[in-house]
């Protein structure tokens, strides 16, 4: 088969344009799969990030932790070596007028104090009280009970002669006769560094104060 130059040139061109052609799709082909990879690389690195910055707001939390930790440990052992010298003394000052006196040498702080006298009960908050100060709690039922008590010691002995026959003292003469009640106290305080404490106190065979 006899094949003119000119055709044969055709050809060739041809087949250069299409060779050509195929070398452009590659080329575009790996470009956008080098995009792709770009883009890839570029959301791990944005994500690699992102766990960085994460990361160190964990550690930061972390060493907040710690220093807190370390703070409240050594607060602790404060509190667990604090000198702390508060006592409570209950005592009747008046007809229904219970006093509970703070003794030592250090302040109560929030001191909650609570006594129950027979069935009846009185209560009150204080955020402080110093060294010698106290807190009166009232309570009207003992403050009835004991003006009926005192009136039936004066009758008792008003009423009472003694004789060889009857040297003992009749019952309502008897002061003790009006010891038959219970008193209980309970009182709740911090010290200064925070460390709870309480003090807790039964009187039996108690009076409601004095009888004259």
């Amino acid at each position: 088969m006899h094949i003119e130059w000119g055709d044969a040139g055709g050809l060739i061109g041809g087949g250069a344009g299409v060779a050509a052609l195929v070398v452009s799709w590659l080329g575009n082909r790996k470009a956008r799969e080098a995009n792709r990879i770009a883009r890839g690389g570029n959301a791990l690195a944005a994500g690699a990030n992102e766990l960085s910055q994460e990361a160190n707001r964990i550690a930061l939390g972390a060493n907040e932790l710690a220093v807190e930790a370390n703070r409240l440990a050594h607060h602790q052992d404060q509190r667990e070596t604090e000198g702390h010298d508060v006592r409570w003394e209950g005592d009747w000052s008046g007809p229904g007028q219970y006093v509970l006196t703070r003794r030592g040498d250090h302040v109560a702080l929030d001191v909650v104090a609570r006594v129950v006298v027979d069935d009846e009960e009185a209560s009150e908050r204080v955020a402080r009280v110093e060294a010698g100060g106290s807190i009166v709690l009232d309570f009207p039922r003992a403050r009835q009970t004991l003006s009926r008590e005192r009136r039936e010691y004066r009758e008792g002995q008003t009423g009472y002669t003694p004789s060889l026959a009857f040297p003992a003292l009749p019952a309502f003469a008897d002061p003790l006769h009006f010891n038959m009640h219970v008193i209980e106290e309970w009182v709740q305080w911090k010290t200064e560094l925070g460390a709870p404490k309480e003090h807790a106190q039964e009187h039996r065979l108690a009076s409601l104060g004095d009888l004259e």
